[in-house]
């Protein structure tokens, strides 16, 4: 739906509140965030036009409707990889994304209990699907090393002050060292 591919930034956004519309009973606002996912992440200007609330709205109702931790993970991986890690020297989608990579704060707090490198891993590359992996455990060692970084700079208080961040079942805990 993307102008590169004959479509136009109107017909993305219509046919993404029509998803979320159609798909409401499944998704909540999720069915917007599904399609906007990649358009955001490979084009600027949509990224820019994207409505933030309505986008962020979608992630949450997406991780309400299915938390499953593949789930969580590709959702937290594409906000703090894919979305965080990357300017493109468009002041909008700059904010746009930095306002998503903030999304993964919360996506850690309220529903990370495991890590799921390979997400990772594909996330810090775009989700191309057509990237050959040479190495799948280096491919994971990357992702996992991606994650921990993540994860180290978000609790970066708790560690300083020499204490133990543990995911358990019921996700993070922080424990004296």
């Amino acid at each position: 739906m993307l102008p590169r591919w004959n479509g136009t930034y109107d017909q993305l956004e219509l046919e993404a509140r029509r998803t979320a519309g159609r798909t409401y009973d499944i998704w909540g606002a999720g069915g917007y965030a599904w399609t906007m996912f990649d358009a955001i992440s490979s084009d600027v200007t949509a990224c820019a036009q994207v409505d933030l609330t309505f986008f962020q709205e979608g992630l949450r109702d997406v991780l309400r409707h299915s938390n499953d931790q593949h789930t969580v993970n590709l959702l937290l991986a594409y906000c703090a990889n894919t979305m965080g890690a990357t300017q493109t020297g468009n002041d909008e989608a700059d904010y746009v994304r930095a306002q998503i990579a903030e999304t993964a704060q919360w996506i850690v707090l309220e529903h990370l209990v495991e890590l799921h490198p390979m997400l990772w891993a594909h996330a810090a590359r775009g989700f191309d699907n057509a990237l050959r992996v040479r190495s799948p455990s280096r491919f994971a060692a990357s992702g996992h090393s991606d994650a921990m970084h993540f994860l180290r700079g978000l609790y970066r208080r708790e560690l300083h002050d020499g204490k133990r961040v543990v995911f358990t079942k019921t996700g993070a805990e922080v424990h004296a060292a």
